[in-house]
Parts: structure tokens; sequence; C-alpha cells
């Protein structure tokens, strides 16, 4: 069965919708892609770090949409783009340096606001070792505004009806205070989108961390809000909870941009 893919174009009062690509529904098995963990990934101990970890799965993301025929660059064509809301991201042992892994996704759900992608990590012996679970939404690029998913047609026939690998995103609530760190948004902070990179949320929140924690622990489940956009420039803080593994990252209004909550074991 083949079904229409549409990207966004119009003016920010109207959208109007049309078909850029055909997408071919692959919808018995879940697409899966290859990796090895480079030197550039892992850490001190010679693993990788959550922050690398987290690339992969979304790059797999771009490579799937991109696949199907609904990824940024089909996307651009129309000044429009996905950016991630939500993920949730659960590890059962980090992949060493040079090790393969196998990682599988599928679209599980589409409401008006967001889709619902999912992922599995699996090592050279089929054992899976990590989870994520990530919310998207469409953007209009000029009116910087959230779009409609239900008025794409067939979009609800690209999602798979496996079960979730993972508990869906948790909502975070807001932190009342704690440490304070100062960061700007740099140049090797941006992503296409020209805002800061989803994955340098977590490096952030990480950065923070004492060192014997990270070599003692590691990341069970991470949670990450994404709010607000974090532009070229902007000072940032980033308040870490005195007692729990919970970060609030807010702009120079104060307003908060990204919420990070981790379970280390």
């Amino acid at each position: 069965m083949r079904i229409l893919v549409v990207a966004v174009h119009g003016v920010p009062q109207e959208v109007k919708l049309w078909q850029v690509n055909n997408y071919y529904r692959l919808m018995d098995n879940k697409r899966e892609y290859i990796y090895r963990i480079e030197p550039g990934d892992a850490d001190f101990m010679k693993r990788a770090t959550l922050m690398s970890l987290a690339d992969y799965i979304l790059h797999t993301a771009g490579e799937d949409a991109d696949r199907g025929g609904f990824g940024v660059r089909d996307l651009n064509l129309h000044n429009a783009s996905w950016v991630l809301t939500r993920m949730a991201l659960e590890v059962e042992r980090m992949p060493a340096e040079y090790e393969r892994i196998r990682v599988t996704t599928w679209v599980s759900a589409v409401t008006r606001a967001m889709t619902t992608r999912n992922f599995e990590v699996f090592d050279e012996k089929g054992v899976r070792i990590a989870c994520a679970v990530t919310n998207w939404a469409m953007l209009d690029l000029s009116a910087r505004r959230m779009l409609d998913l239900h008025l794409l047609p067939a979009y609800d026939s690209m999602t798979q009806d496996f079960p979730l690998p993972a508990a869906l995103p948790c909502r975070l609530a807001p932190l009342s205070g704690g440490r304070e760190y100062e960061h700007a948004v740099v140049y090797s902070d941006l992503d296409f989108n020209c805002h800061a990179n989803s994955v340098k949320y977590i490096q952030w929140a990480v950065d923070t961390l004492p060192l014997e924690l990270l070599q003692q622990k590691r990341f069970a489940r991470t949670d990450i809000n994404f709010i607000r956009e974090a532009r070229y420039g902007e000072r940032l803080r980033i308040v870490a909870a005195e007692e729990a593994l919970a970060f609030e990252i807010r702009n120079a209004e104060g307003e908060a941009v990204c919420r990070i909550a981790f379970r280390m074991e």
C-alpha cells in the first residue's frame, strides 16, 4: 500500500498541505540501523557516553524519516521541520568503544500535537541494552508554531502496533531552587533548526555531576522535556536540585527552556 506524505507551505495564518513524496509502507517489521561506537563517542572508561547514545538514537529517527520521505530535508523545502518535545531513555548497559550496536525504530501513535517514535538498542549478541520513547511535533519555521498532525493525510497509517519499549516520557515539575550554573549558547551548540541541539541539554546537565558518581553509576533512566527554543547567544541558567538528579534550564527571562531528570543505579 502506498500513502501520501505531505509537507507544509503558506503564510502563518493559513497552512496549506500537499504531497512531496511517496512513503512505502513497511509495517511488518521494525526498521533497523547498525552503528559502531567510535572513540569520539566514548569517555575515559571506554564506554559510550549518555550523549553519544542519545545522538545515535536521534540520528536513527532522522534516517528513518528520510527513508520514509517525511524527513527534515523534505520538510525544509516547504519551511517546516520536526522538533523533539519529550524523550525517555533507559539504559541497561552502555556499549563499549568499537562495539557494534543495532538500533530498531517504529512510530506507535499520532495525535493532533505530536507523534511517538520508539527505539530499541541491541548488542552484537542480540541482547537489548537500551531503549527510548520520544515525542515529536512539526514546526512551521516562519511562524515558529506547531502544526496539526491530523491535517496530514493517512499519517496514522505510518504507525506500527508494537508495545512501547519503556514508559512514556514523564511531565517534569518545575524546580523551586538549587545550585546554578551559567551557559551561553554558542555555535557548536546549534543544530539544523538553528537552535540548541537536543543532546546539548543532556551534556550541560551531565557536566554538573561529580566525576565519582559518573564512574560508579549508570544512567538507568533519563526524562527530558523540551519547552522552548534556546537560540544562539542566549545566556542560560542551569538549575540543579540540591537533593535529586533534576535540572531546569532557564533563559534570561527566567522561563524554563528544558527540564531533565536522571535516575542512576
